[in-house]
């Protein structure tokens, strides 16, 4: 576990805002390419699940097909794998979160066991958030490229596009919110997590879109790789920190 003195000094200012290599971000392409010619593609070096259940829940402004690629290895492997139904999840975090616990107490009630959760980027955020609700339902938390020391980091590729829906649909330019509900997950963001579930924070210093420093969480276990952004969910690198997270799980079982 890491200690809040021990956590790495965040970039401020100028270097905060524009820092972030995000040309680096089009080597998601090749990543991709390759990670599908591997053997992980096939489910090779993948431990057997034995229909364990993972909910994988996609990142901001994101959906389903990002996270196909790691739902496809890890299924080929025989794990029982779901994707959270969180739609482009570029509304209000509440409506993601909810959507995100039908799928944990499906997963659960199926299996009849905690889930493990594999969030990328702000998928990250929200698993956390459910482990924080429901730590009775959830086995492990894998946050992957996720900023789980700030809403929104502040990187001018995220934050300008996120806050400027977050103003939208505050304002009721989508409908209908609850700035009660949404306030009640900004609350959750930061609690103490549970002792009971594991938090891993797997994070990359190449990073195009988030700044490394803030996926450090003074209760998470981090792994480093090198992989872009997107990546995280469809390289070799990134599916295969997972799969080595969900092979301690099965050891531990």
């Amino acid at each position: 576990m890491s200690d809040l003195a021990d956590l790495p000094k965040l970039k401020r200012g100028v270097a905060g805002w524009v820092g972030r290599p995000v040309w680096r971000e089009i080597r998601s392409f090749d990543e991709r390419r390759k990670l599908r010619a591997s053997p992980l593609w096939r489910g090779d070096g993948v431990p057997v699940g034995n229909d364990r259940p993972v909910l994988l829940i996609p990142g901001f402004m994101s959906g389903e097909h990002k996270a196909a690629p790691l739902a496809h290895v890890l299924s080929a492997a025989g794990w029982d794998v779901e994707i959270a139904e969180v739609g482009r999840n570029a509304g209000p975090a509440y409506v993601g979160v909810d959507a995100a616990e039908l799928g944990l107490r499906r997963l659960s009630e199926r299996s009849g066991e905690p889930v493990t959760v594999v969030g990328h980027s702000r998928g990250g955020q929200y698993g956390r958030v459910l482990a924080v609700r429901h730590p009775e339902l959830v086995k492990r938390v894998i946050a992957v490229g996720s900023p789980l020391r700030t809403k929104y980091p502040p990187f001018f590729v995220v934050k300008v596009p996120a806050e400027t829906l977050d103003w939208c649909w505050r304002a009721g330019w989508f409908g209908p919110v609850s700035i009660g509900r949404e306030q009640e997950v900004d609350d959750h963001r930061y609690l103490e997590f549970p002792e009971s579930v594991d938090l891993v924070s797997i994070y990359s210093r190449s990073d195009g879109i988030v700044d490394w420093r803030y996926s450090f969480d003074p209760a998470a276990s981090m792994v480093e790789v090198s992989a872009t952004h997107l990546g995280l969910m469809h390289s070799v690198a990134g599916v295969s920190a997972v799969v080595a997270q969900l092979r301690d799980r099965v050891e531990r079982d």
